[in-house]
């Protein structure tokens, strides 16, 4: 069975935004923030595999906190693994 034109590009569209999305997650793997990317691929694929998964969704709250932490990378506003276990405080 042939496929028709509208259907190809779509699929062609899904396979280069997984492959822009696994390109995206290898280079901040290979990078300073690998370990987190790791560890947090960890928490969420965990949650997957819980079977009460569907029941256990992020918060507005939560959502927000993420935003946040990740607009304080943007402007530097972090500290080094090293630092916090040391007592450094933002």
């Amino acid at each position: 069975m042939e496929q028709t034109p509208e259907k190809a590009p779509s699929g062609h569209q899904e396979q280069g935004a997984a492959d822009d999305m696994v390109a995206r997650f290898m280079r901040v793997a290979q990078g300073p923030d690998g370990d987190l990317l790791l560890n947090l691929l960890d928490v969420l694929y965990d949650r997957m595999t819980e079977s009460d998964y569907d029941d256990q969704h992020l918060s507005t709250e939560d959502l927000e906190a993420i935003r946040q932490g990740q607009e304080d990378l943007k402007q530097g506003r972090s500290l080094t693994l090293e630092e916090y276990r040391s007592g450094k405080r933002l």
